[in-house]
């Protein structure tokens, strides 16, 4: 079991907490929707499917304890407010969303409408990266998000000293590290995301990052290593045949960042949820009594090891 010696930060935003040390806080899940095309025009029986994915996530994160939260993906402009409305309509009030937009200008428009709708503060940015754009950095400025998303993703070198390196002063690929640029913006949380990368691409660094970034600032951390298992050329056939093997590989990899520290973890779509928050409340039933065994963590109520006796 992990305990670090550097103090561990401990965000708030809404009614989700994250950070401290292995085992005091639930690991927060992060379930994404409408990636894919199914999900691009809109379609009622579309939404309604997801409308299903997010009461099941919010059922499921009432029952185990760990917060659950809807990763928003956002593909084109005119995207922006229909996604927006539809999960804030639909997640509690005081419940933070978070939006996951591949494009540095389209990050920008999705800040402005955050911004004119009132809910900056509640927003988690996802992500502050390698591609961000002097038009982004403006729209941070000026409506900064609750809570930014660093990625430790640099391409030029994918050891965990180079993860660093983009975050602390930006590696030679951008002028100030991406916590710098996050502070200027006065964005009051971060959160890290090691970047998880492919197998062969330096892909155990995903995870062995974790522990030394969060001994390194004390910020609480974690990653999206359902990626990993996306990419993974082999499964990418095997699974057409054996759809059980590739969703148990997928949930299961979610336990190695958990293991190694992680706060939180973006597990994918949230059709999976169901598979999901059982297994990750049993990891960190582990994680938790090791800490108040070892470490004298103190368990709160709503914790997993709490709940589920």
């Amino acid at each position: 079991m992990l305990n670090f010696s550097k103090e561990q930060i401990k965000i708030k935003i809404g009614d989700m907490s994250m950070g401290g040390q292995p085992g005091e806080l639930p690991t927060v899940l992060f379930g994404t929707v409408f990636y894919g095309k199914k999900y691009r025009d809109h379609a009622p029986e579309a939404m309604e499917e997801i409308a299903g994915f997010i009461a099941t996530q919010e059922e499921l994160s009432q029952m185990t304890g760990n917060p659950g939260i809807c990763d928003i993906f956002i593909g084109s402009e005119e995207q922006i407010e229909t996604r927006l409305n539809f999960v804030l309509d639909r997640v509690p009030e005081n419940r933070p969303i978070c939006v996951d937009v591949p494009e540095s200008e389209l990050r920008a428009k999705v800040l402005d409408h955050a911004g004119e709708i009132g809910v900056s503060s509640r927003l988690i940015y996802n992500s502050l990266n390698l591609g961000l754009e002097e038009m982004e950095k403006e729209a941070l400025a000026n409506n900064p998000p609750g809570c930014a998303i660093v990625l430790g993703y640099n391409p030029k070198n994918m050891s965990t000293d180079g993860r660093m390196e983009i975050l602390e002063n930006g590696a030679g690929l951008l002028d100030q590290g991406l916590m710098d640029i996050a502070k200027e913006a006065n964005i009051p949380n971060m959160i890290i995301d090691t970047g998880a990368t492919p197998f062969d691409h330096n892909t155990a660094e995903t995870i062995r990052s974790i522990p030394v970034m969060k001994n390194k600032w004390g910020l609480p951390a974690g990653c999206a290593i359902h990626n990993t298992v996306e990419s993974w050329l082999w499964m990418k056939d095997y699974r057409k045949t054996h759809r059980e093997a590739y969703l148990t590989c997928d949930v299961g990899a979610n336990a190695l960042p958990v293991m190694m520290g992680a706060d939180y973890c973006v597990y994918g779509p949230m059709r999976n949820a169901g598979q999901i928050f059982p297994f990750i409340a049993m990891v960190d039933k582990f994680i938790a009594e090791g800490g108040e065994d070892y470490f004298g963590i103190e368990i709160p109520e709503d914790h997993p090891k709490r709940r589920l006796k």
